[in-house]
């Protein structure tokens, strides 16, 4: 699959730049459109990436992962309001916007990672550009109007986008080329694990599910420490013993189509572990976890659905 290839030559060291030139042929034409042409092109040399929100924890992941991996400096255009900028220090060649109107007059690609309720930007013009966007309440119907011409990209990233081990799923709009699609499988892969869904309801709920990054196990985490602590546990030894069950729990991350063997094995061992088991399952555990993500993917959806921000 094209993601898969995209995340293992991403942490195989091969930058963006020698991505694009091994995977596609293609040239940047018109308002930033791309199109194959049989011809050996490198899309990082030949196209600006412009990143709306650049020093916000998302956009910080992105641009200094993909500048890390190998785009090019000058082909980066950054626009942020006002936090500092010296996390993009060690790349002096970047390009500062001085507003949204500046990027996008500017960037073939443009990515949003700002909140929601604070979009559209004044100056902000995606007409005919290719636009990713990482807002919520932003539908792709939504930003389509306000983009013509453009192909839209929603995507997703969760917690793990900073450290590299994001899950990433996302949802293009009508006109997107596949050489479009390949670049932005590879953008995404800067920040991690990255699968193209069939369409907005999916990424809703996966708004809920991978979205929700550290929520629920710091919700588990938060129990289990009250419950420590009833016990009568010094503070200190219920937050490290927590821990070490975190991190125990941190192990599964590649083995996930292994839990159910894995919990099988806990409970035919009948001892300790195994009776808490049983009790979770008969107080509801797994019915709290679909209830939750249930509230989650229907908020994401009425979100979807009726929009955040704009005018």
């Amino acid at each position: 699959m094209l993601q898969r290839s995209a995340r293992d030559e991403y942490d195989g060291g091969v930058t963006v730049c020698e991505f694009c030139r091994r995977r596609v042929s293609a040239r940047v034409v018109g308002a930033g459109s791309l199109t194959e042409n049989g011809q050996d092109a490198d899309l990082g040399e030949k196209m600006r990436l412009g990143l709306i929100g650049a020093t916000g924890w998302l956009g910080t992941a992105l641009g200094t992962r993909l500048l890390q991996g190998g785009w090019p400096e000058g082909e980066m255009i950054l626009m942020n309001r006002s936090a500092p900028r010296d996390i993009y220090a060690a790349w002096p060649g970047v390009r500062w916007a001085a507003d949204a109107g500046d990027l996008c007059q500017g960037a073939d690609v443009v990515v949003l990672s700002v909140r929601p309720e604070d979009f559209p930007l004044p100056g902000f013009d995606g007409a005919g550009k290719l636009v990713i966007s990482f807002m919520t309440g932003w539908s792709l119907d939504r930003l389509a109007a306000l983009c013509p011409g453009a192909r839209i990209v929603r995507a997703m990233p969760n917690g793990g986008a900073s450290t590299g081990q994001s899950f990433t799923p996302w949802v293009a709009g009508p006109g997107l080329s596949e050489v479009e699609a390949a670049l932005v499988t590879h953008l995404l892969a800067a920040t991690g694990d990255v699968a193209q869904v069939a369409d907005e309801g999916a990424l809703d709920y996966l708004s809920a599910l991978s979205g929700s990054g550290s929520a629920y196990p710091a919700l588990m985490a938060q129990a289990m420490l009250d419950h420590a602590r009833a016990q009568g546990l010094p503070k200190d030894i219920a937050q490290r013993a927590v821990g070490s069950v975190r991190a125990s729990g941190a192990a599964l991350a590649g083995q996930v189509a292994g839990v159910g063997d894995l919990l099988d094995t806990y409970r035919g061992y009948a001892g300790i572990t195994a009776a808490g088991l049983t009790a979770a399952d008969k107080a509801g555990f797994g019915a709290a976890v679909a209830a939750a993500l249930d509230a989650a993917g229907a908020q994401a959806a009425r979100m979807t659905r009726d929009g955040v921000g704009g005018k």
